[in-house]
């Protein structure tokens, strides 16, 4: 804070150079004390006037130094606000990243189980395919070294209509473009089925 322009000591060095100056100065008889107290009168009255004009214009100073800082005050509560803000978006935001992450971690082991599973099965499908495939081969040369309308696929078949509907039925489970087809073994459903498409049509 600055200090008054004037003290009580000021105010005593002013009063004594003013009557030195007064009698210096003026020209003719020497100056009365009542005129000097007269005139020092009128020198402390625009002295105090002075005094009072700064100590007016330090006061708006100050108030309005009040204001700058109270606005400044109310901006930081404000920024803060919004820090704290932030920190609970972001503290919330890692929160659902950590569970997003654990429930992607926990999809992502029962999507290696059910893979491995399924790489088991298929070998399993597989085995048991080729188990199958070599029954029907050795059926199919047993039974064609007794006769020629022997019936491995199209077991229960007794008119054409049916040995037709089996046949449809036969293609689609094993048809070499399928996923599981198999062109040894639709060589010879075609076989048994030429064999008994001619004994039921008597050609």
């Amino acid at each position: 804070m600055q200090d008054y322009p004037y003290s009580e000591k000021n105010n005593w060095q002013a009063d004594m150079l003013g009557r030195k100056q007064l009698n210096s100065t003026m020209s003719g008889r020497p100056l009365s004390d009542d005129e000097i107290d007269s005139t020092m009168k009128d020198l402390t009255a625009e002295m105090f006037a002075e005094k009072k004009r700064w100590l007016f214009k330090e006061n708006i100073r100050l108030e309005e130094l009040k204001r700058n800082l109270e606005d400044e005050r109310k901006v930081m509560d404000i920024q803060k606000g919004m820090l704290e803000k932030q920190q609970s978006r972001n503290m919330l935001l890692r929160k659902q990243l950590q569970n997003q992450k654990s429930l992607f971690d926990r999809q992502w082991q029962i999507l290696e189980r059910e893979t491995r599973q399924l790489a088991i099965d298929k070998e399993r499908f597989d085995r048991e395919k080729r188990v199958y495939r070599d029954e029907v081969y050795r059926e199919a040369r047993r039974g064609m070294s007794y006769s020629e309308n022997v019936k491995i696929f199209f077991k229960g078949v007794d008119d054409t209509a049916s040995l037709k509907q089996r046949y449809k039925a036969l293609m689609k489970i094993f048809h070499p473009d399928n996923t599981h087809g198999d062109k040894e073994l639709i060589q010879a459903i075609n076989t048994e089925y030429e064999q008994l498409k001619r004994y039921y049509l008597g050609t």
